[in-house]
């Protein structure tokens, strides 16, 4: 049952660290202008725009490119995380811890929270659980 849970989980990992990579791919695109699928992406586009422009800080200085960069990023290194969960490989956790802080990282860069914060407590949840699940981990 332990596995199971440690599988569920990770593939839930995975996903979302492919819906990360695919997400930003798109997004980077729209933002270049290489193509325009108009609605809930243009939409999502104008956001993240204004968003930037109105975060009370932006250490890093992100574009919208940038910023859709990073989170492709960490979409690469959360499914990398997931696979080596998967594997039962104490790297995996590392990855996830990675990916953890990464998230974090942003509420830090844009001095600011929001209700997204609950997706780094819920990440580092399921680090614990994959943990426990694949028994601390293996070399």
């Amino acid at each position: 049952m332990k596995r199971a849970i440690a599988i569920l989980v990770a593939l839930v990992f995975l996903a979302s660290g492919l819906i990360r990579i695919g997400v930003s791919g798109l997004m980077i695109g729209e933002a270049a202008g290489w193509w325009s699928f108009g609605g809930e992406a243009a939409e999502a586009l104008a956001g993240t725009r204004a968003f930037l422009a109105e975060a009370p800080m932006n250490l890093l200085g992100f574009s919208v490119p940038a910023y859709f960069a990073y989170i492709g990023a960490m979409g690469l290194v959360v499914s990398v995380g997931a696979v080596g969960a998967l594997l039962r490989r104490r790297w995996g956790l590392t990855w996830l811890a990675a990916y953890t802080a990464m998230h974090g990282a942003l509420f830090v860069n844009f001095w600011t929270i929001n209700p997204k914060i609950w997706l780094v407590a819920l990440s580092a949840a399921a680090i614990g659980v994959l943990w426990w699940a694949n028994g601390e981990g293996r070399a």
